[in-house]
């Protein structure tokens, strides 16, 4: 069962303001809202109803039988096992790094720098895990970003002298913060089976394995895999 979110978090972390008045955390808000490039444009609607759909449409291809909070008595009467997955929290953060492309000046032969700004929207997620008839939960934790796609390439300047490396931006939009959201669905559907998965194997292997595996199912191949590069953080 899944016990979907209505409210997106949203925050910008790229605000600037001078430090030489005092504002008020409101003001500072307002400033973050003001200059953010894109969470100002969210609709938190749309992220989540992107997020969840893409989440119960993978939960359901890969074989579950996926119910939502609004039909919980029939869910309940299904004989178990049965999980309940409630997305306790989806954050967007709004932020940007600086990053430096070498030029070089024939005329002097010197070596100098370039700036420029890489825009990058963060999503974290926390869900509150369950089995039904169990006090037990855990809550998992999963981070992803987009970010502007920066190509770097030879560029020369004749007229001045100059050479150095030419970066060719391919910016972030809407529709690819829009986009996340349906991707992070699939992908948090994907580690949830990992996870229903490993605790399977944990209940059922010998008392006597300590260390086991921790086991990754690739769907393409239809084949198990030792280990992870992604999986969920148990916050607790």
């Amino acid at each position: 069962m899944i016990v979907p979110l209505y409210d997106l978090f949203k925050e910008n972390l790229t605000v600037t303001y001078d430090t030489s008045i005092r504002y008020s955390p409101e003001q500072i808000d307002s400033l973050a809202w003001s200059q953010s490039l894109f969470i100002q444009h969210v609709s938190d609607s749309i992220f989540l109803t992107n997020f969840t759909n893409s989440l119960i449409n993978q939960l359901s291809k890969i074989g579950y039988d996926v119910y939502l909070d609004e039909t919980s008595d029939l869910y309940l009467s299904l004989p178990d096992p049965k999980w309940i997955v409630q997305l306790a929290q989806l954050q967007l953060d709004e932020e940007y790094k600086i990053k430096y492309q070498q030029k070089y000046s024939v005329e002097d032969n010197t070596i100098f720098y370039e700036d420029f700004r890489v825009n990058q929207v963060n999503l974290s997620s926390w869900l509150e895990v369950s089995r039904t008839n169990s006090s037990n939960k855990q809550v998992l934790y999963l981070e992803g970003y987009i970010q502007d796609d920066y190509h770097l390439g030879l560029d020369i300047d004749l007229m001045q002298g100059d050479f150095g490396m030419l970066g060719n931006r391919d910016s972030i939009a809407m529709q690819d913060v829009y986009a996340m959201a349906e991707s992070s669905g699939q992908k948090h559907a994907e580690l949830l089976f990992d996870y229903f998965m490993n605790d399977y194997i944990r209940e059922n292997l010998p008392s006597s394995i300590i260390n086991r595996e921790y086991f990754h199912y690739d769907f393409s191949s239809k084949s198990l895999k030792k280990g992870l590069n992604e999986r969920f953080d148990v916050v607790r």
